[in-house]
């Protein structure tokens, strides 16, 4: 009887444990001034959200459009999927990368090719770093080139250029800053 009840609290807790908030997202890829790292292995670890492509029109240097891939840690999926909201410590990262395109049996196709920026968003409940420009509305932003881990290009992330982090974003004000539309089949209940 009492080994029954074992395994039954045993199940509880991993049931808790896997619908938790990520915790270690503050101690592995966030340091104490609030400079975020790009995290590895998310494309195997992570769960794809979805996929955007952004037409910019074909030219020689430019052969398709771009394509933006999601993805998240599998714990942040889970409390999505309870709350309607990203938990403290969720990560989103989305690549940009050029694609390649060429005519195939099933019509003209365009596959992902060359990364061209990483995109990493942490999200902070806490306002844990309020000096730190590259923090605000809830959310840590960082840019890094192409796909490689080095420092991000994201001092403010209302800043100018490409790195308006604000600009780019403040359509999704009302959804948590999150372009939702295409992660709607992943986040659902």
């Amino acid at each position: 009887m009492n080994r029954n009840i074992g395994l039954l609290l045993l199940l509880a807790f991993a049931s808790v444990e896997l619908n938790a908030a990520p915790t270690e997202t503050f101690e592995t890829l966030v340091d104490d001034r609030g400079n975020i790292s790009l995290p590895t292995d998310f494309r195997r670890h992570w769960i794809h959200l979805g996929s955007y492509v952004v037409e910019a029109g074909e030219s020689a240097e430019n052969p398709g459009p771009d394509l933006h891939q999601v993805y998240s840690q599998p714990q942040s999926v889970s409390y999505y999927r309870e709350h309607s909201e990203f938990p403290d410590g969720a990560v989103l990262v989305k690549t940009v990368s050029a694609t390649q395109a060429e005519t195939m049996t099933t019509g003209r196709v365009h596959y992902d090719d060359t990364p061209k920026v990483t995109f990493v968003m942490v999200k902070d409940r806490r306002d844990r770093f309020p000096d730190n420009r590259a923090w605000g509305e809830g959310w840590g932003w960082a840019l890094f080139e192409g796909d490689q881990p080095g420092p991000s290009q994201t001092s403010d992330w209302q800043g100018e250029g490409f790195n308006n982090c604000h600009g780019c974003h403040l359509p999704a004000r009302e959804n948590d800053w999150v372009y939702i539309e295409g992660y709607q089949k992943v986040l659902a209940p």
